[in-house]
């Protein structure tokens, strides 16, 4: 990382827009009150000077910012030139890395009359052209022209995220003329402005459907969890909607959003950023896991930034083990609940004498206004979360089949097993996919087996799935070593010996190798 020196953005391009505050008023009676745009404005009406974004620039040997005042100007800017190329009304394709330019093409799609559509940079050309032709992309941005050579989709345009500083200079000189009509109609709450693809409840390609509504929702929870004089660290990649509904959360709050460039840079930037609360998914909660490992109590908190009290892991539940050391250097673990159809956010974590709280063992309380209820609970009061309110979206992009799998009557079948307690809280036992049937006719749930292999200190991950009509489990041990390994099978042996005879795990397959990931860091099970 650089000397932190701090210099603003795309200097020669930020707006002296004569006419500011008239820029305003004509934006702002342009948005509904539950449109992300309405947040964005009235913080630079509250606070024009306050960053919004720094990120750290290796060419400049620096981090650059841009303000909230210099936000509003450049995504009016670029909004107003889009328009002028004819892409209003369009489906804009963002390709690449967590970047500011990315992220304006993105406000400036949601503040305007369009629709953003982030895509995987990782996916291989087939996989992206298949994507683009689906949801029927006019414009693609891309970072280079290694990538849009993977794309050669008929009827879209292309353009540079390194075009976006010529971009702005064009757009403010619309802006001067007064020759913009951005956004010049109404945007609505119910308006569509974002698709986001996911494997849903059926796996496969599915391009969720979001309006502006959703995307406001978690407005109080964010309040809660940061005021506007924070700073955070933004570490998720932006094409999955914990990234996007970490953006946004920042965009709600009026806070400052540093943006990672990694997780080889990442200690550096919780030094810089001195974070109180972390947003992670599950492998980079592992990451700083076993960076921590082994460390001092005042070591260990000098190397997360000094600040650090809260970590939300968004995904799959963590091991207990993991909140337990976590709990030695002072900072609190918690997990939230949410899947893209309901644009990420379901449940949500407490702050109780300024500090991260939830129960043990759930994945948060109910966001307010929220209605989550459990479908035929068993005597235990386990059954399907099924969810309804704001959050929920439209369907998915042109797959009506595909949306009747999930979506009945404006509530959501999600899939997960769990059970409410009396306070709201949620709690996750499993997925209903996941369910193995034994020979004898139990449901055996393997996120429960899971919970108790993780107590175990040498099985840093494991898998327990159905082979040949058994229960079989796949334990990531770190070691190849011979010994190590049997004196772990003797352990595994003990647990199963207070198992019930239908849950016995009957086939154990040790490895010395992570087992496979999927792109948020949750084990797959498919393979």
């Amino acid at each position: 990382m650089p000397k932190f020196c701090l210099s603003e953005a795309f200097s020669d391009s930020c707006m002296e827009y004569a006419d500011a505050e008239n820029l305003l008023l004509q934006a702002c009676n342009c948005f509904e009150h539950e449109t992300i745009s309405h947040y964005i404005f009235e913080n630079a009406i509250r606070h024009p000077e306050r960053h919004a974004y720094e990120w750290y620039d290796p060419g400049m040997d620096q981090v650059e910012f841009i303000t909230y005042g210099g936000l509003i100007t450049q995504i009016a800017a670029l909004g107003s030139e889009l328009y002028r190329l004819g892409f209003k009304g369009k489906t804009i394709a963002l390709i690449g890395k967590a970047s500011y330019p990315w992220i304006l093409f993105f406000l400036a799609a949601l503040c305007g009359d369009m629709v953003a559509l982030p895509l995987d940079p990782d996916l291989d050309g087939e996989a992206l052209a298949k994507r683009l032709r689906h949801c029927r992309v006019s414009l693609v941005v891309t970072e280079s022209e290694n990538t849009l050579s993977k794309v050669e989709i008929e009827g879209s345009q292309r353009l540079y995220f390194k075009d976006t500083s010529q971009m702005l200079r064009s757009g403010n000189t619309l802006l001067r003329a007064h020759r913009g009509d951005w956004p010049g109609t109404l945007i609505r709450e119910k308006k569509p402005c974002l698709m986001v693809f996911t494997s849903g409840t059926g796996g496969g390609m599915k391009a969720a459907v979001l309006r502006q509504e959703n995307l406001t929702v978690e407005r109080y929870v964010w309040r809660d969890l940061l005021n506007s004089k924070d700073k955070s660290l933004l570490t998720y990649p932006l094409n999955h909607i914990a990234g996007i509904g970490h953006l946004r959360g920042t965009l709600l709050t009026g806070s400052t959003t540093f943006l990672s460039g990694g997780l080889r840079e990442l200690l550096a930037e919780l030094n810089y950023v001195r974070p109180a609360i972390l947003f992670l998914v599950p492998a980079q909660t592992t990451l700083l896991y076993e960076i921590l490992n082994g460390c001092t109590v005042e070591e260990g908190r000098k190397r997360l930034g000094g600040n650090l009290k809260g970590i939300v892991n968004k995904g799959a539940p963590l091991p207990e083990k993991m909140r337990e050391l976590f709990a030695l250097y002072g900072i609190e673990v918690v997990s939230e609940y949410g899947l893209t159809e309901c644009c990420g956010g379901v449940t949500a974590s407490c702050v109780r004498d300024g500090r991260l709280w939830s129960k043990p063992g759930s994945v948060g309380v109910v966001i307010e206004g929220l209605d989550v209820s459990i479908d035929c609970p068993d005597e235990c009061g386990i059954g399907e979360i099924m969810i309804m309110g704001q959050n929920v979206f439209d369907g998915y992009f042109e797959d009506e089949s595909q949306t009747r799998t999930i979506l009945y009557d404006g509530v959501i079948h999600t899939g997960d097993l769990g059970y409410l307690d009396e306070e709201r809280f949620l709690y996750i036992v499993g997925r209903k996919k996941n369910i193995i049937i034994s020979a004898s006719g139990e449901n055996i749930i393997p996120e429960e087996l899971e919970t108790e292999l993780y107590r175990i200190p040498r099985v840093k991950e494991c898998l327990v799935y159905e082979k040949d009509g058994e229960v079989a489990a796949r334990i990531y041990t770190g070691t190849a070593d011979a010994m190590e390994n049997e004196r772990l099978k003797g352990v595994l042996r003990s647990i199963n010996r207070s198992l019930p005879v239908y849950k016995k795990i009957k086939q154990f397959e040790l490895s010395s190798e992570p087992l496979l990931k999927t792109g948020s860091g949750k084990i797959r099970r498919n393979g």
